[in-house]
């Protein structure tokens, strides 16, 4: 039974299949060594960090330093860098063949390493190259809940770590830049988090249709 990614039934064993392999590594290759101030997972030293710390903490300093567009310009390029490097470092360890299952291991990854859960919709075209598209939805992710919980409002989109880290993740994979744009937002009042993702050099085409994708 799959445990994180939302997507078609058709998509279930791949899925599956990959949530084992990532079982089986915290399973066999997680070692906490507090004598030598480090945790070591799949061979790779990795730190805990309080969600909150990304979601509030820190966008209050960046906003005190860099105003709002700034904030949110480093808070996207802070998560892509997360994803990039993540897909890097895991990829070639998890032995995965085709891109579709390439790219399920990010968000599989994302609810594993304990920030978000992902619902792939319709009209999303997960392939290599210039045709690569995504719609998705974040429910619960931590940039939204926090900051709702910090009873604080927002008047647009804030999810920027989240769009950030699922393009950085999905560019490896494609082999193209892509950009992830937040369309609705829980913390602006939305009833979703919602994103799209495309080539960078088709921004105008998929923005030009955002009503269509708010109303899958």
């Amino acid at each position: 039974m799959v445990k994180t990614v939302e997507a078609p039934p058709d998509m279930g064993p791949m899925i599956e299949n990959i949530e084992a392999k990532y079982e089986e590594f915290f399973k066999s290759d997680l070692k906490y060594l507090p004598e030598q101030g480090r945790i070591e997972l799949i061979g790779d030293n990795v730190m805990f960090i309080g969600l909150r710390t990304l979601a509030l903490s820190l966008k209050d300093e960046l906003d005190s330093v860099l105003g709002e567009m700034g904030r949110d310009m480093l808070m996207y390029r802070l998560g892509q860098s997360f994803g990039r490097s993540e897909a890097e470092r895991l990829l070639p360890k998890l032995g995965l063949g085709s891109p579709v299952e390439r790219i399920a291991a990010g968000p599989i990854w994302a609810a594993y390493s304990g920030f978000v859960r992902v619902r792939l919709l319709p009209g999303s075209n997960p392939v290599e190259g210039d045709d690569f598209f995504l719609v998705y939805d974040h429910p619960n992710n931590f940039e939204a809940q926090l900051w709702k919980g910090d009873g604080r409002s927002a008047e647009h989109n804030i999810c920027y770590f989240n769009g950030g880290y699922s393009s950085g993740w999905c560019s490896v994979v494609a082999g193209v830049e892509l950009e992830a744009e937040e369309i609705m937002c829980e913390a602006a009042g939305d009833p979703v988090c919602r994103f799209i993702m495309f080539p960078s050099g088709r921004r105008d085409e998929y923005m030009e249709r955002i009503d269509e994708f708010k109303a899958i």
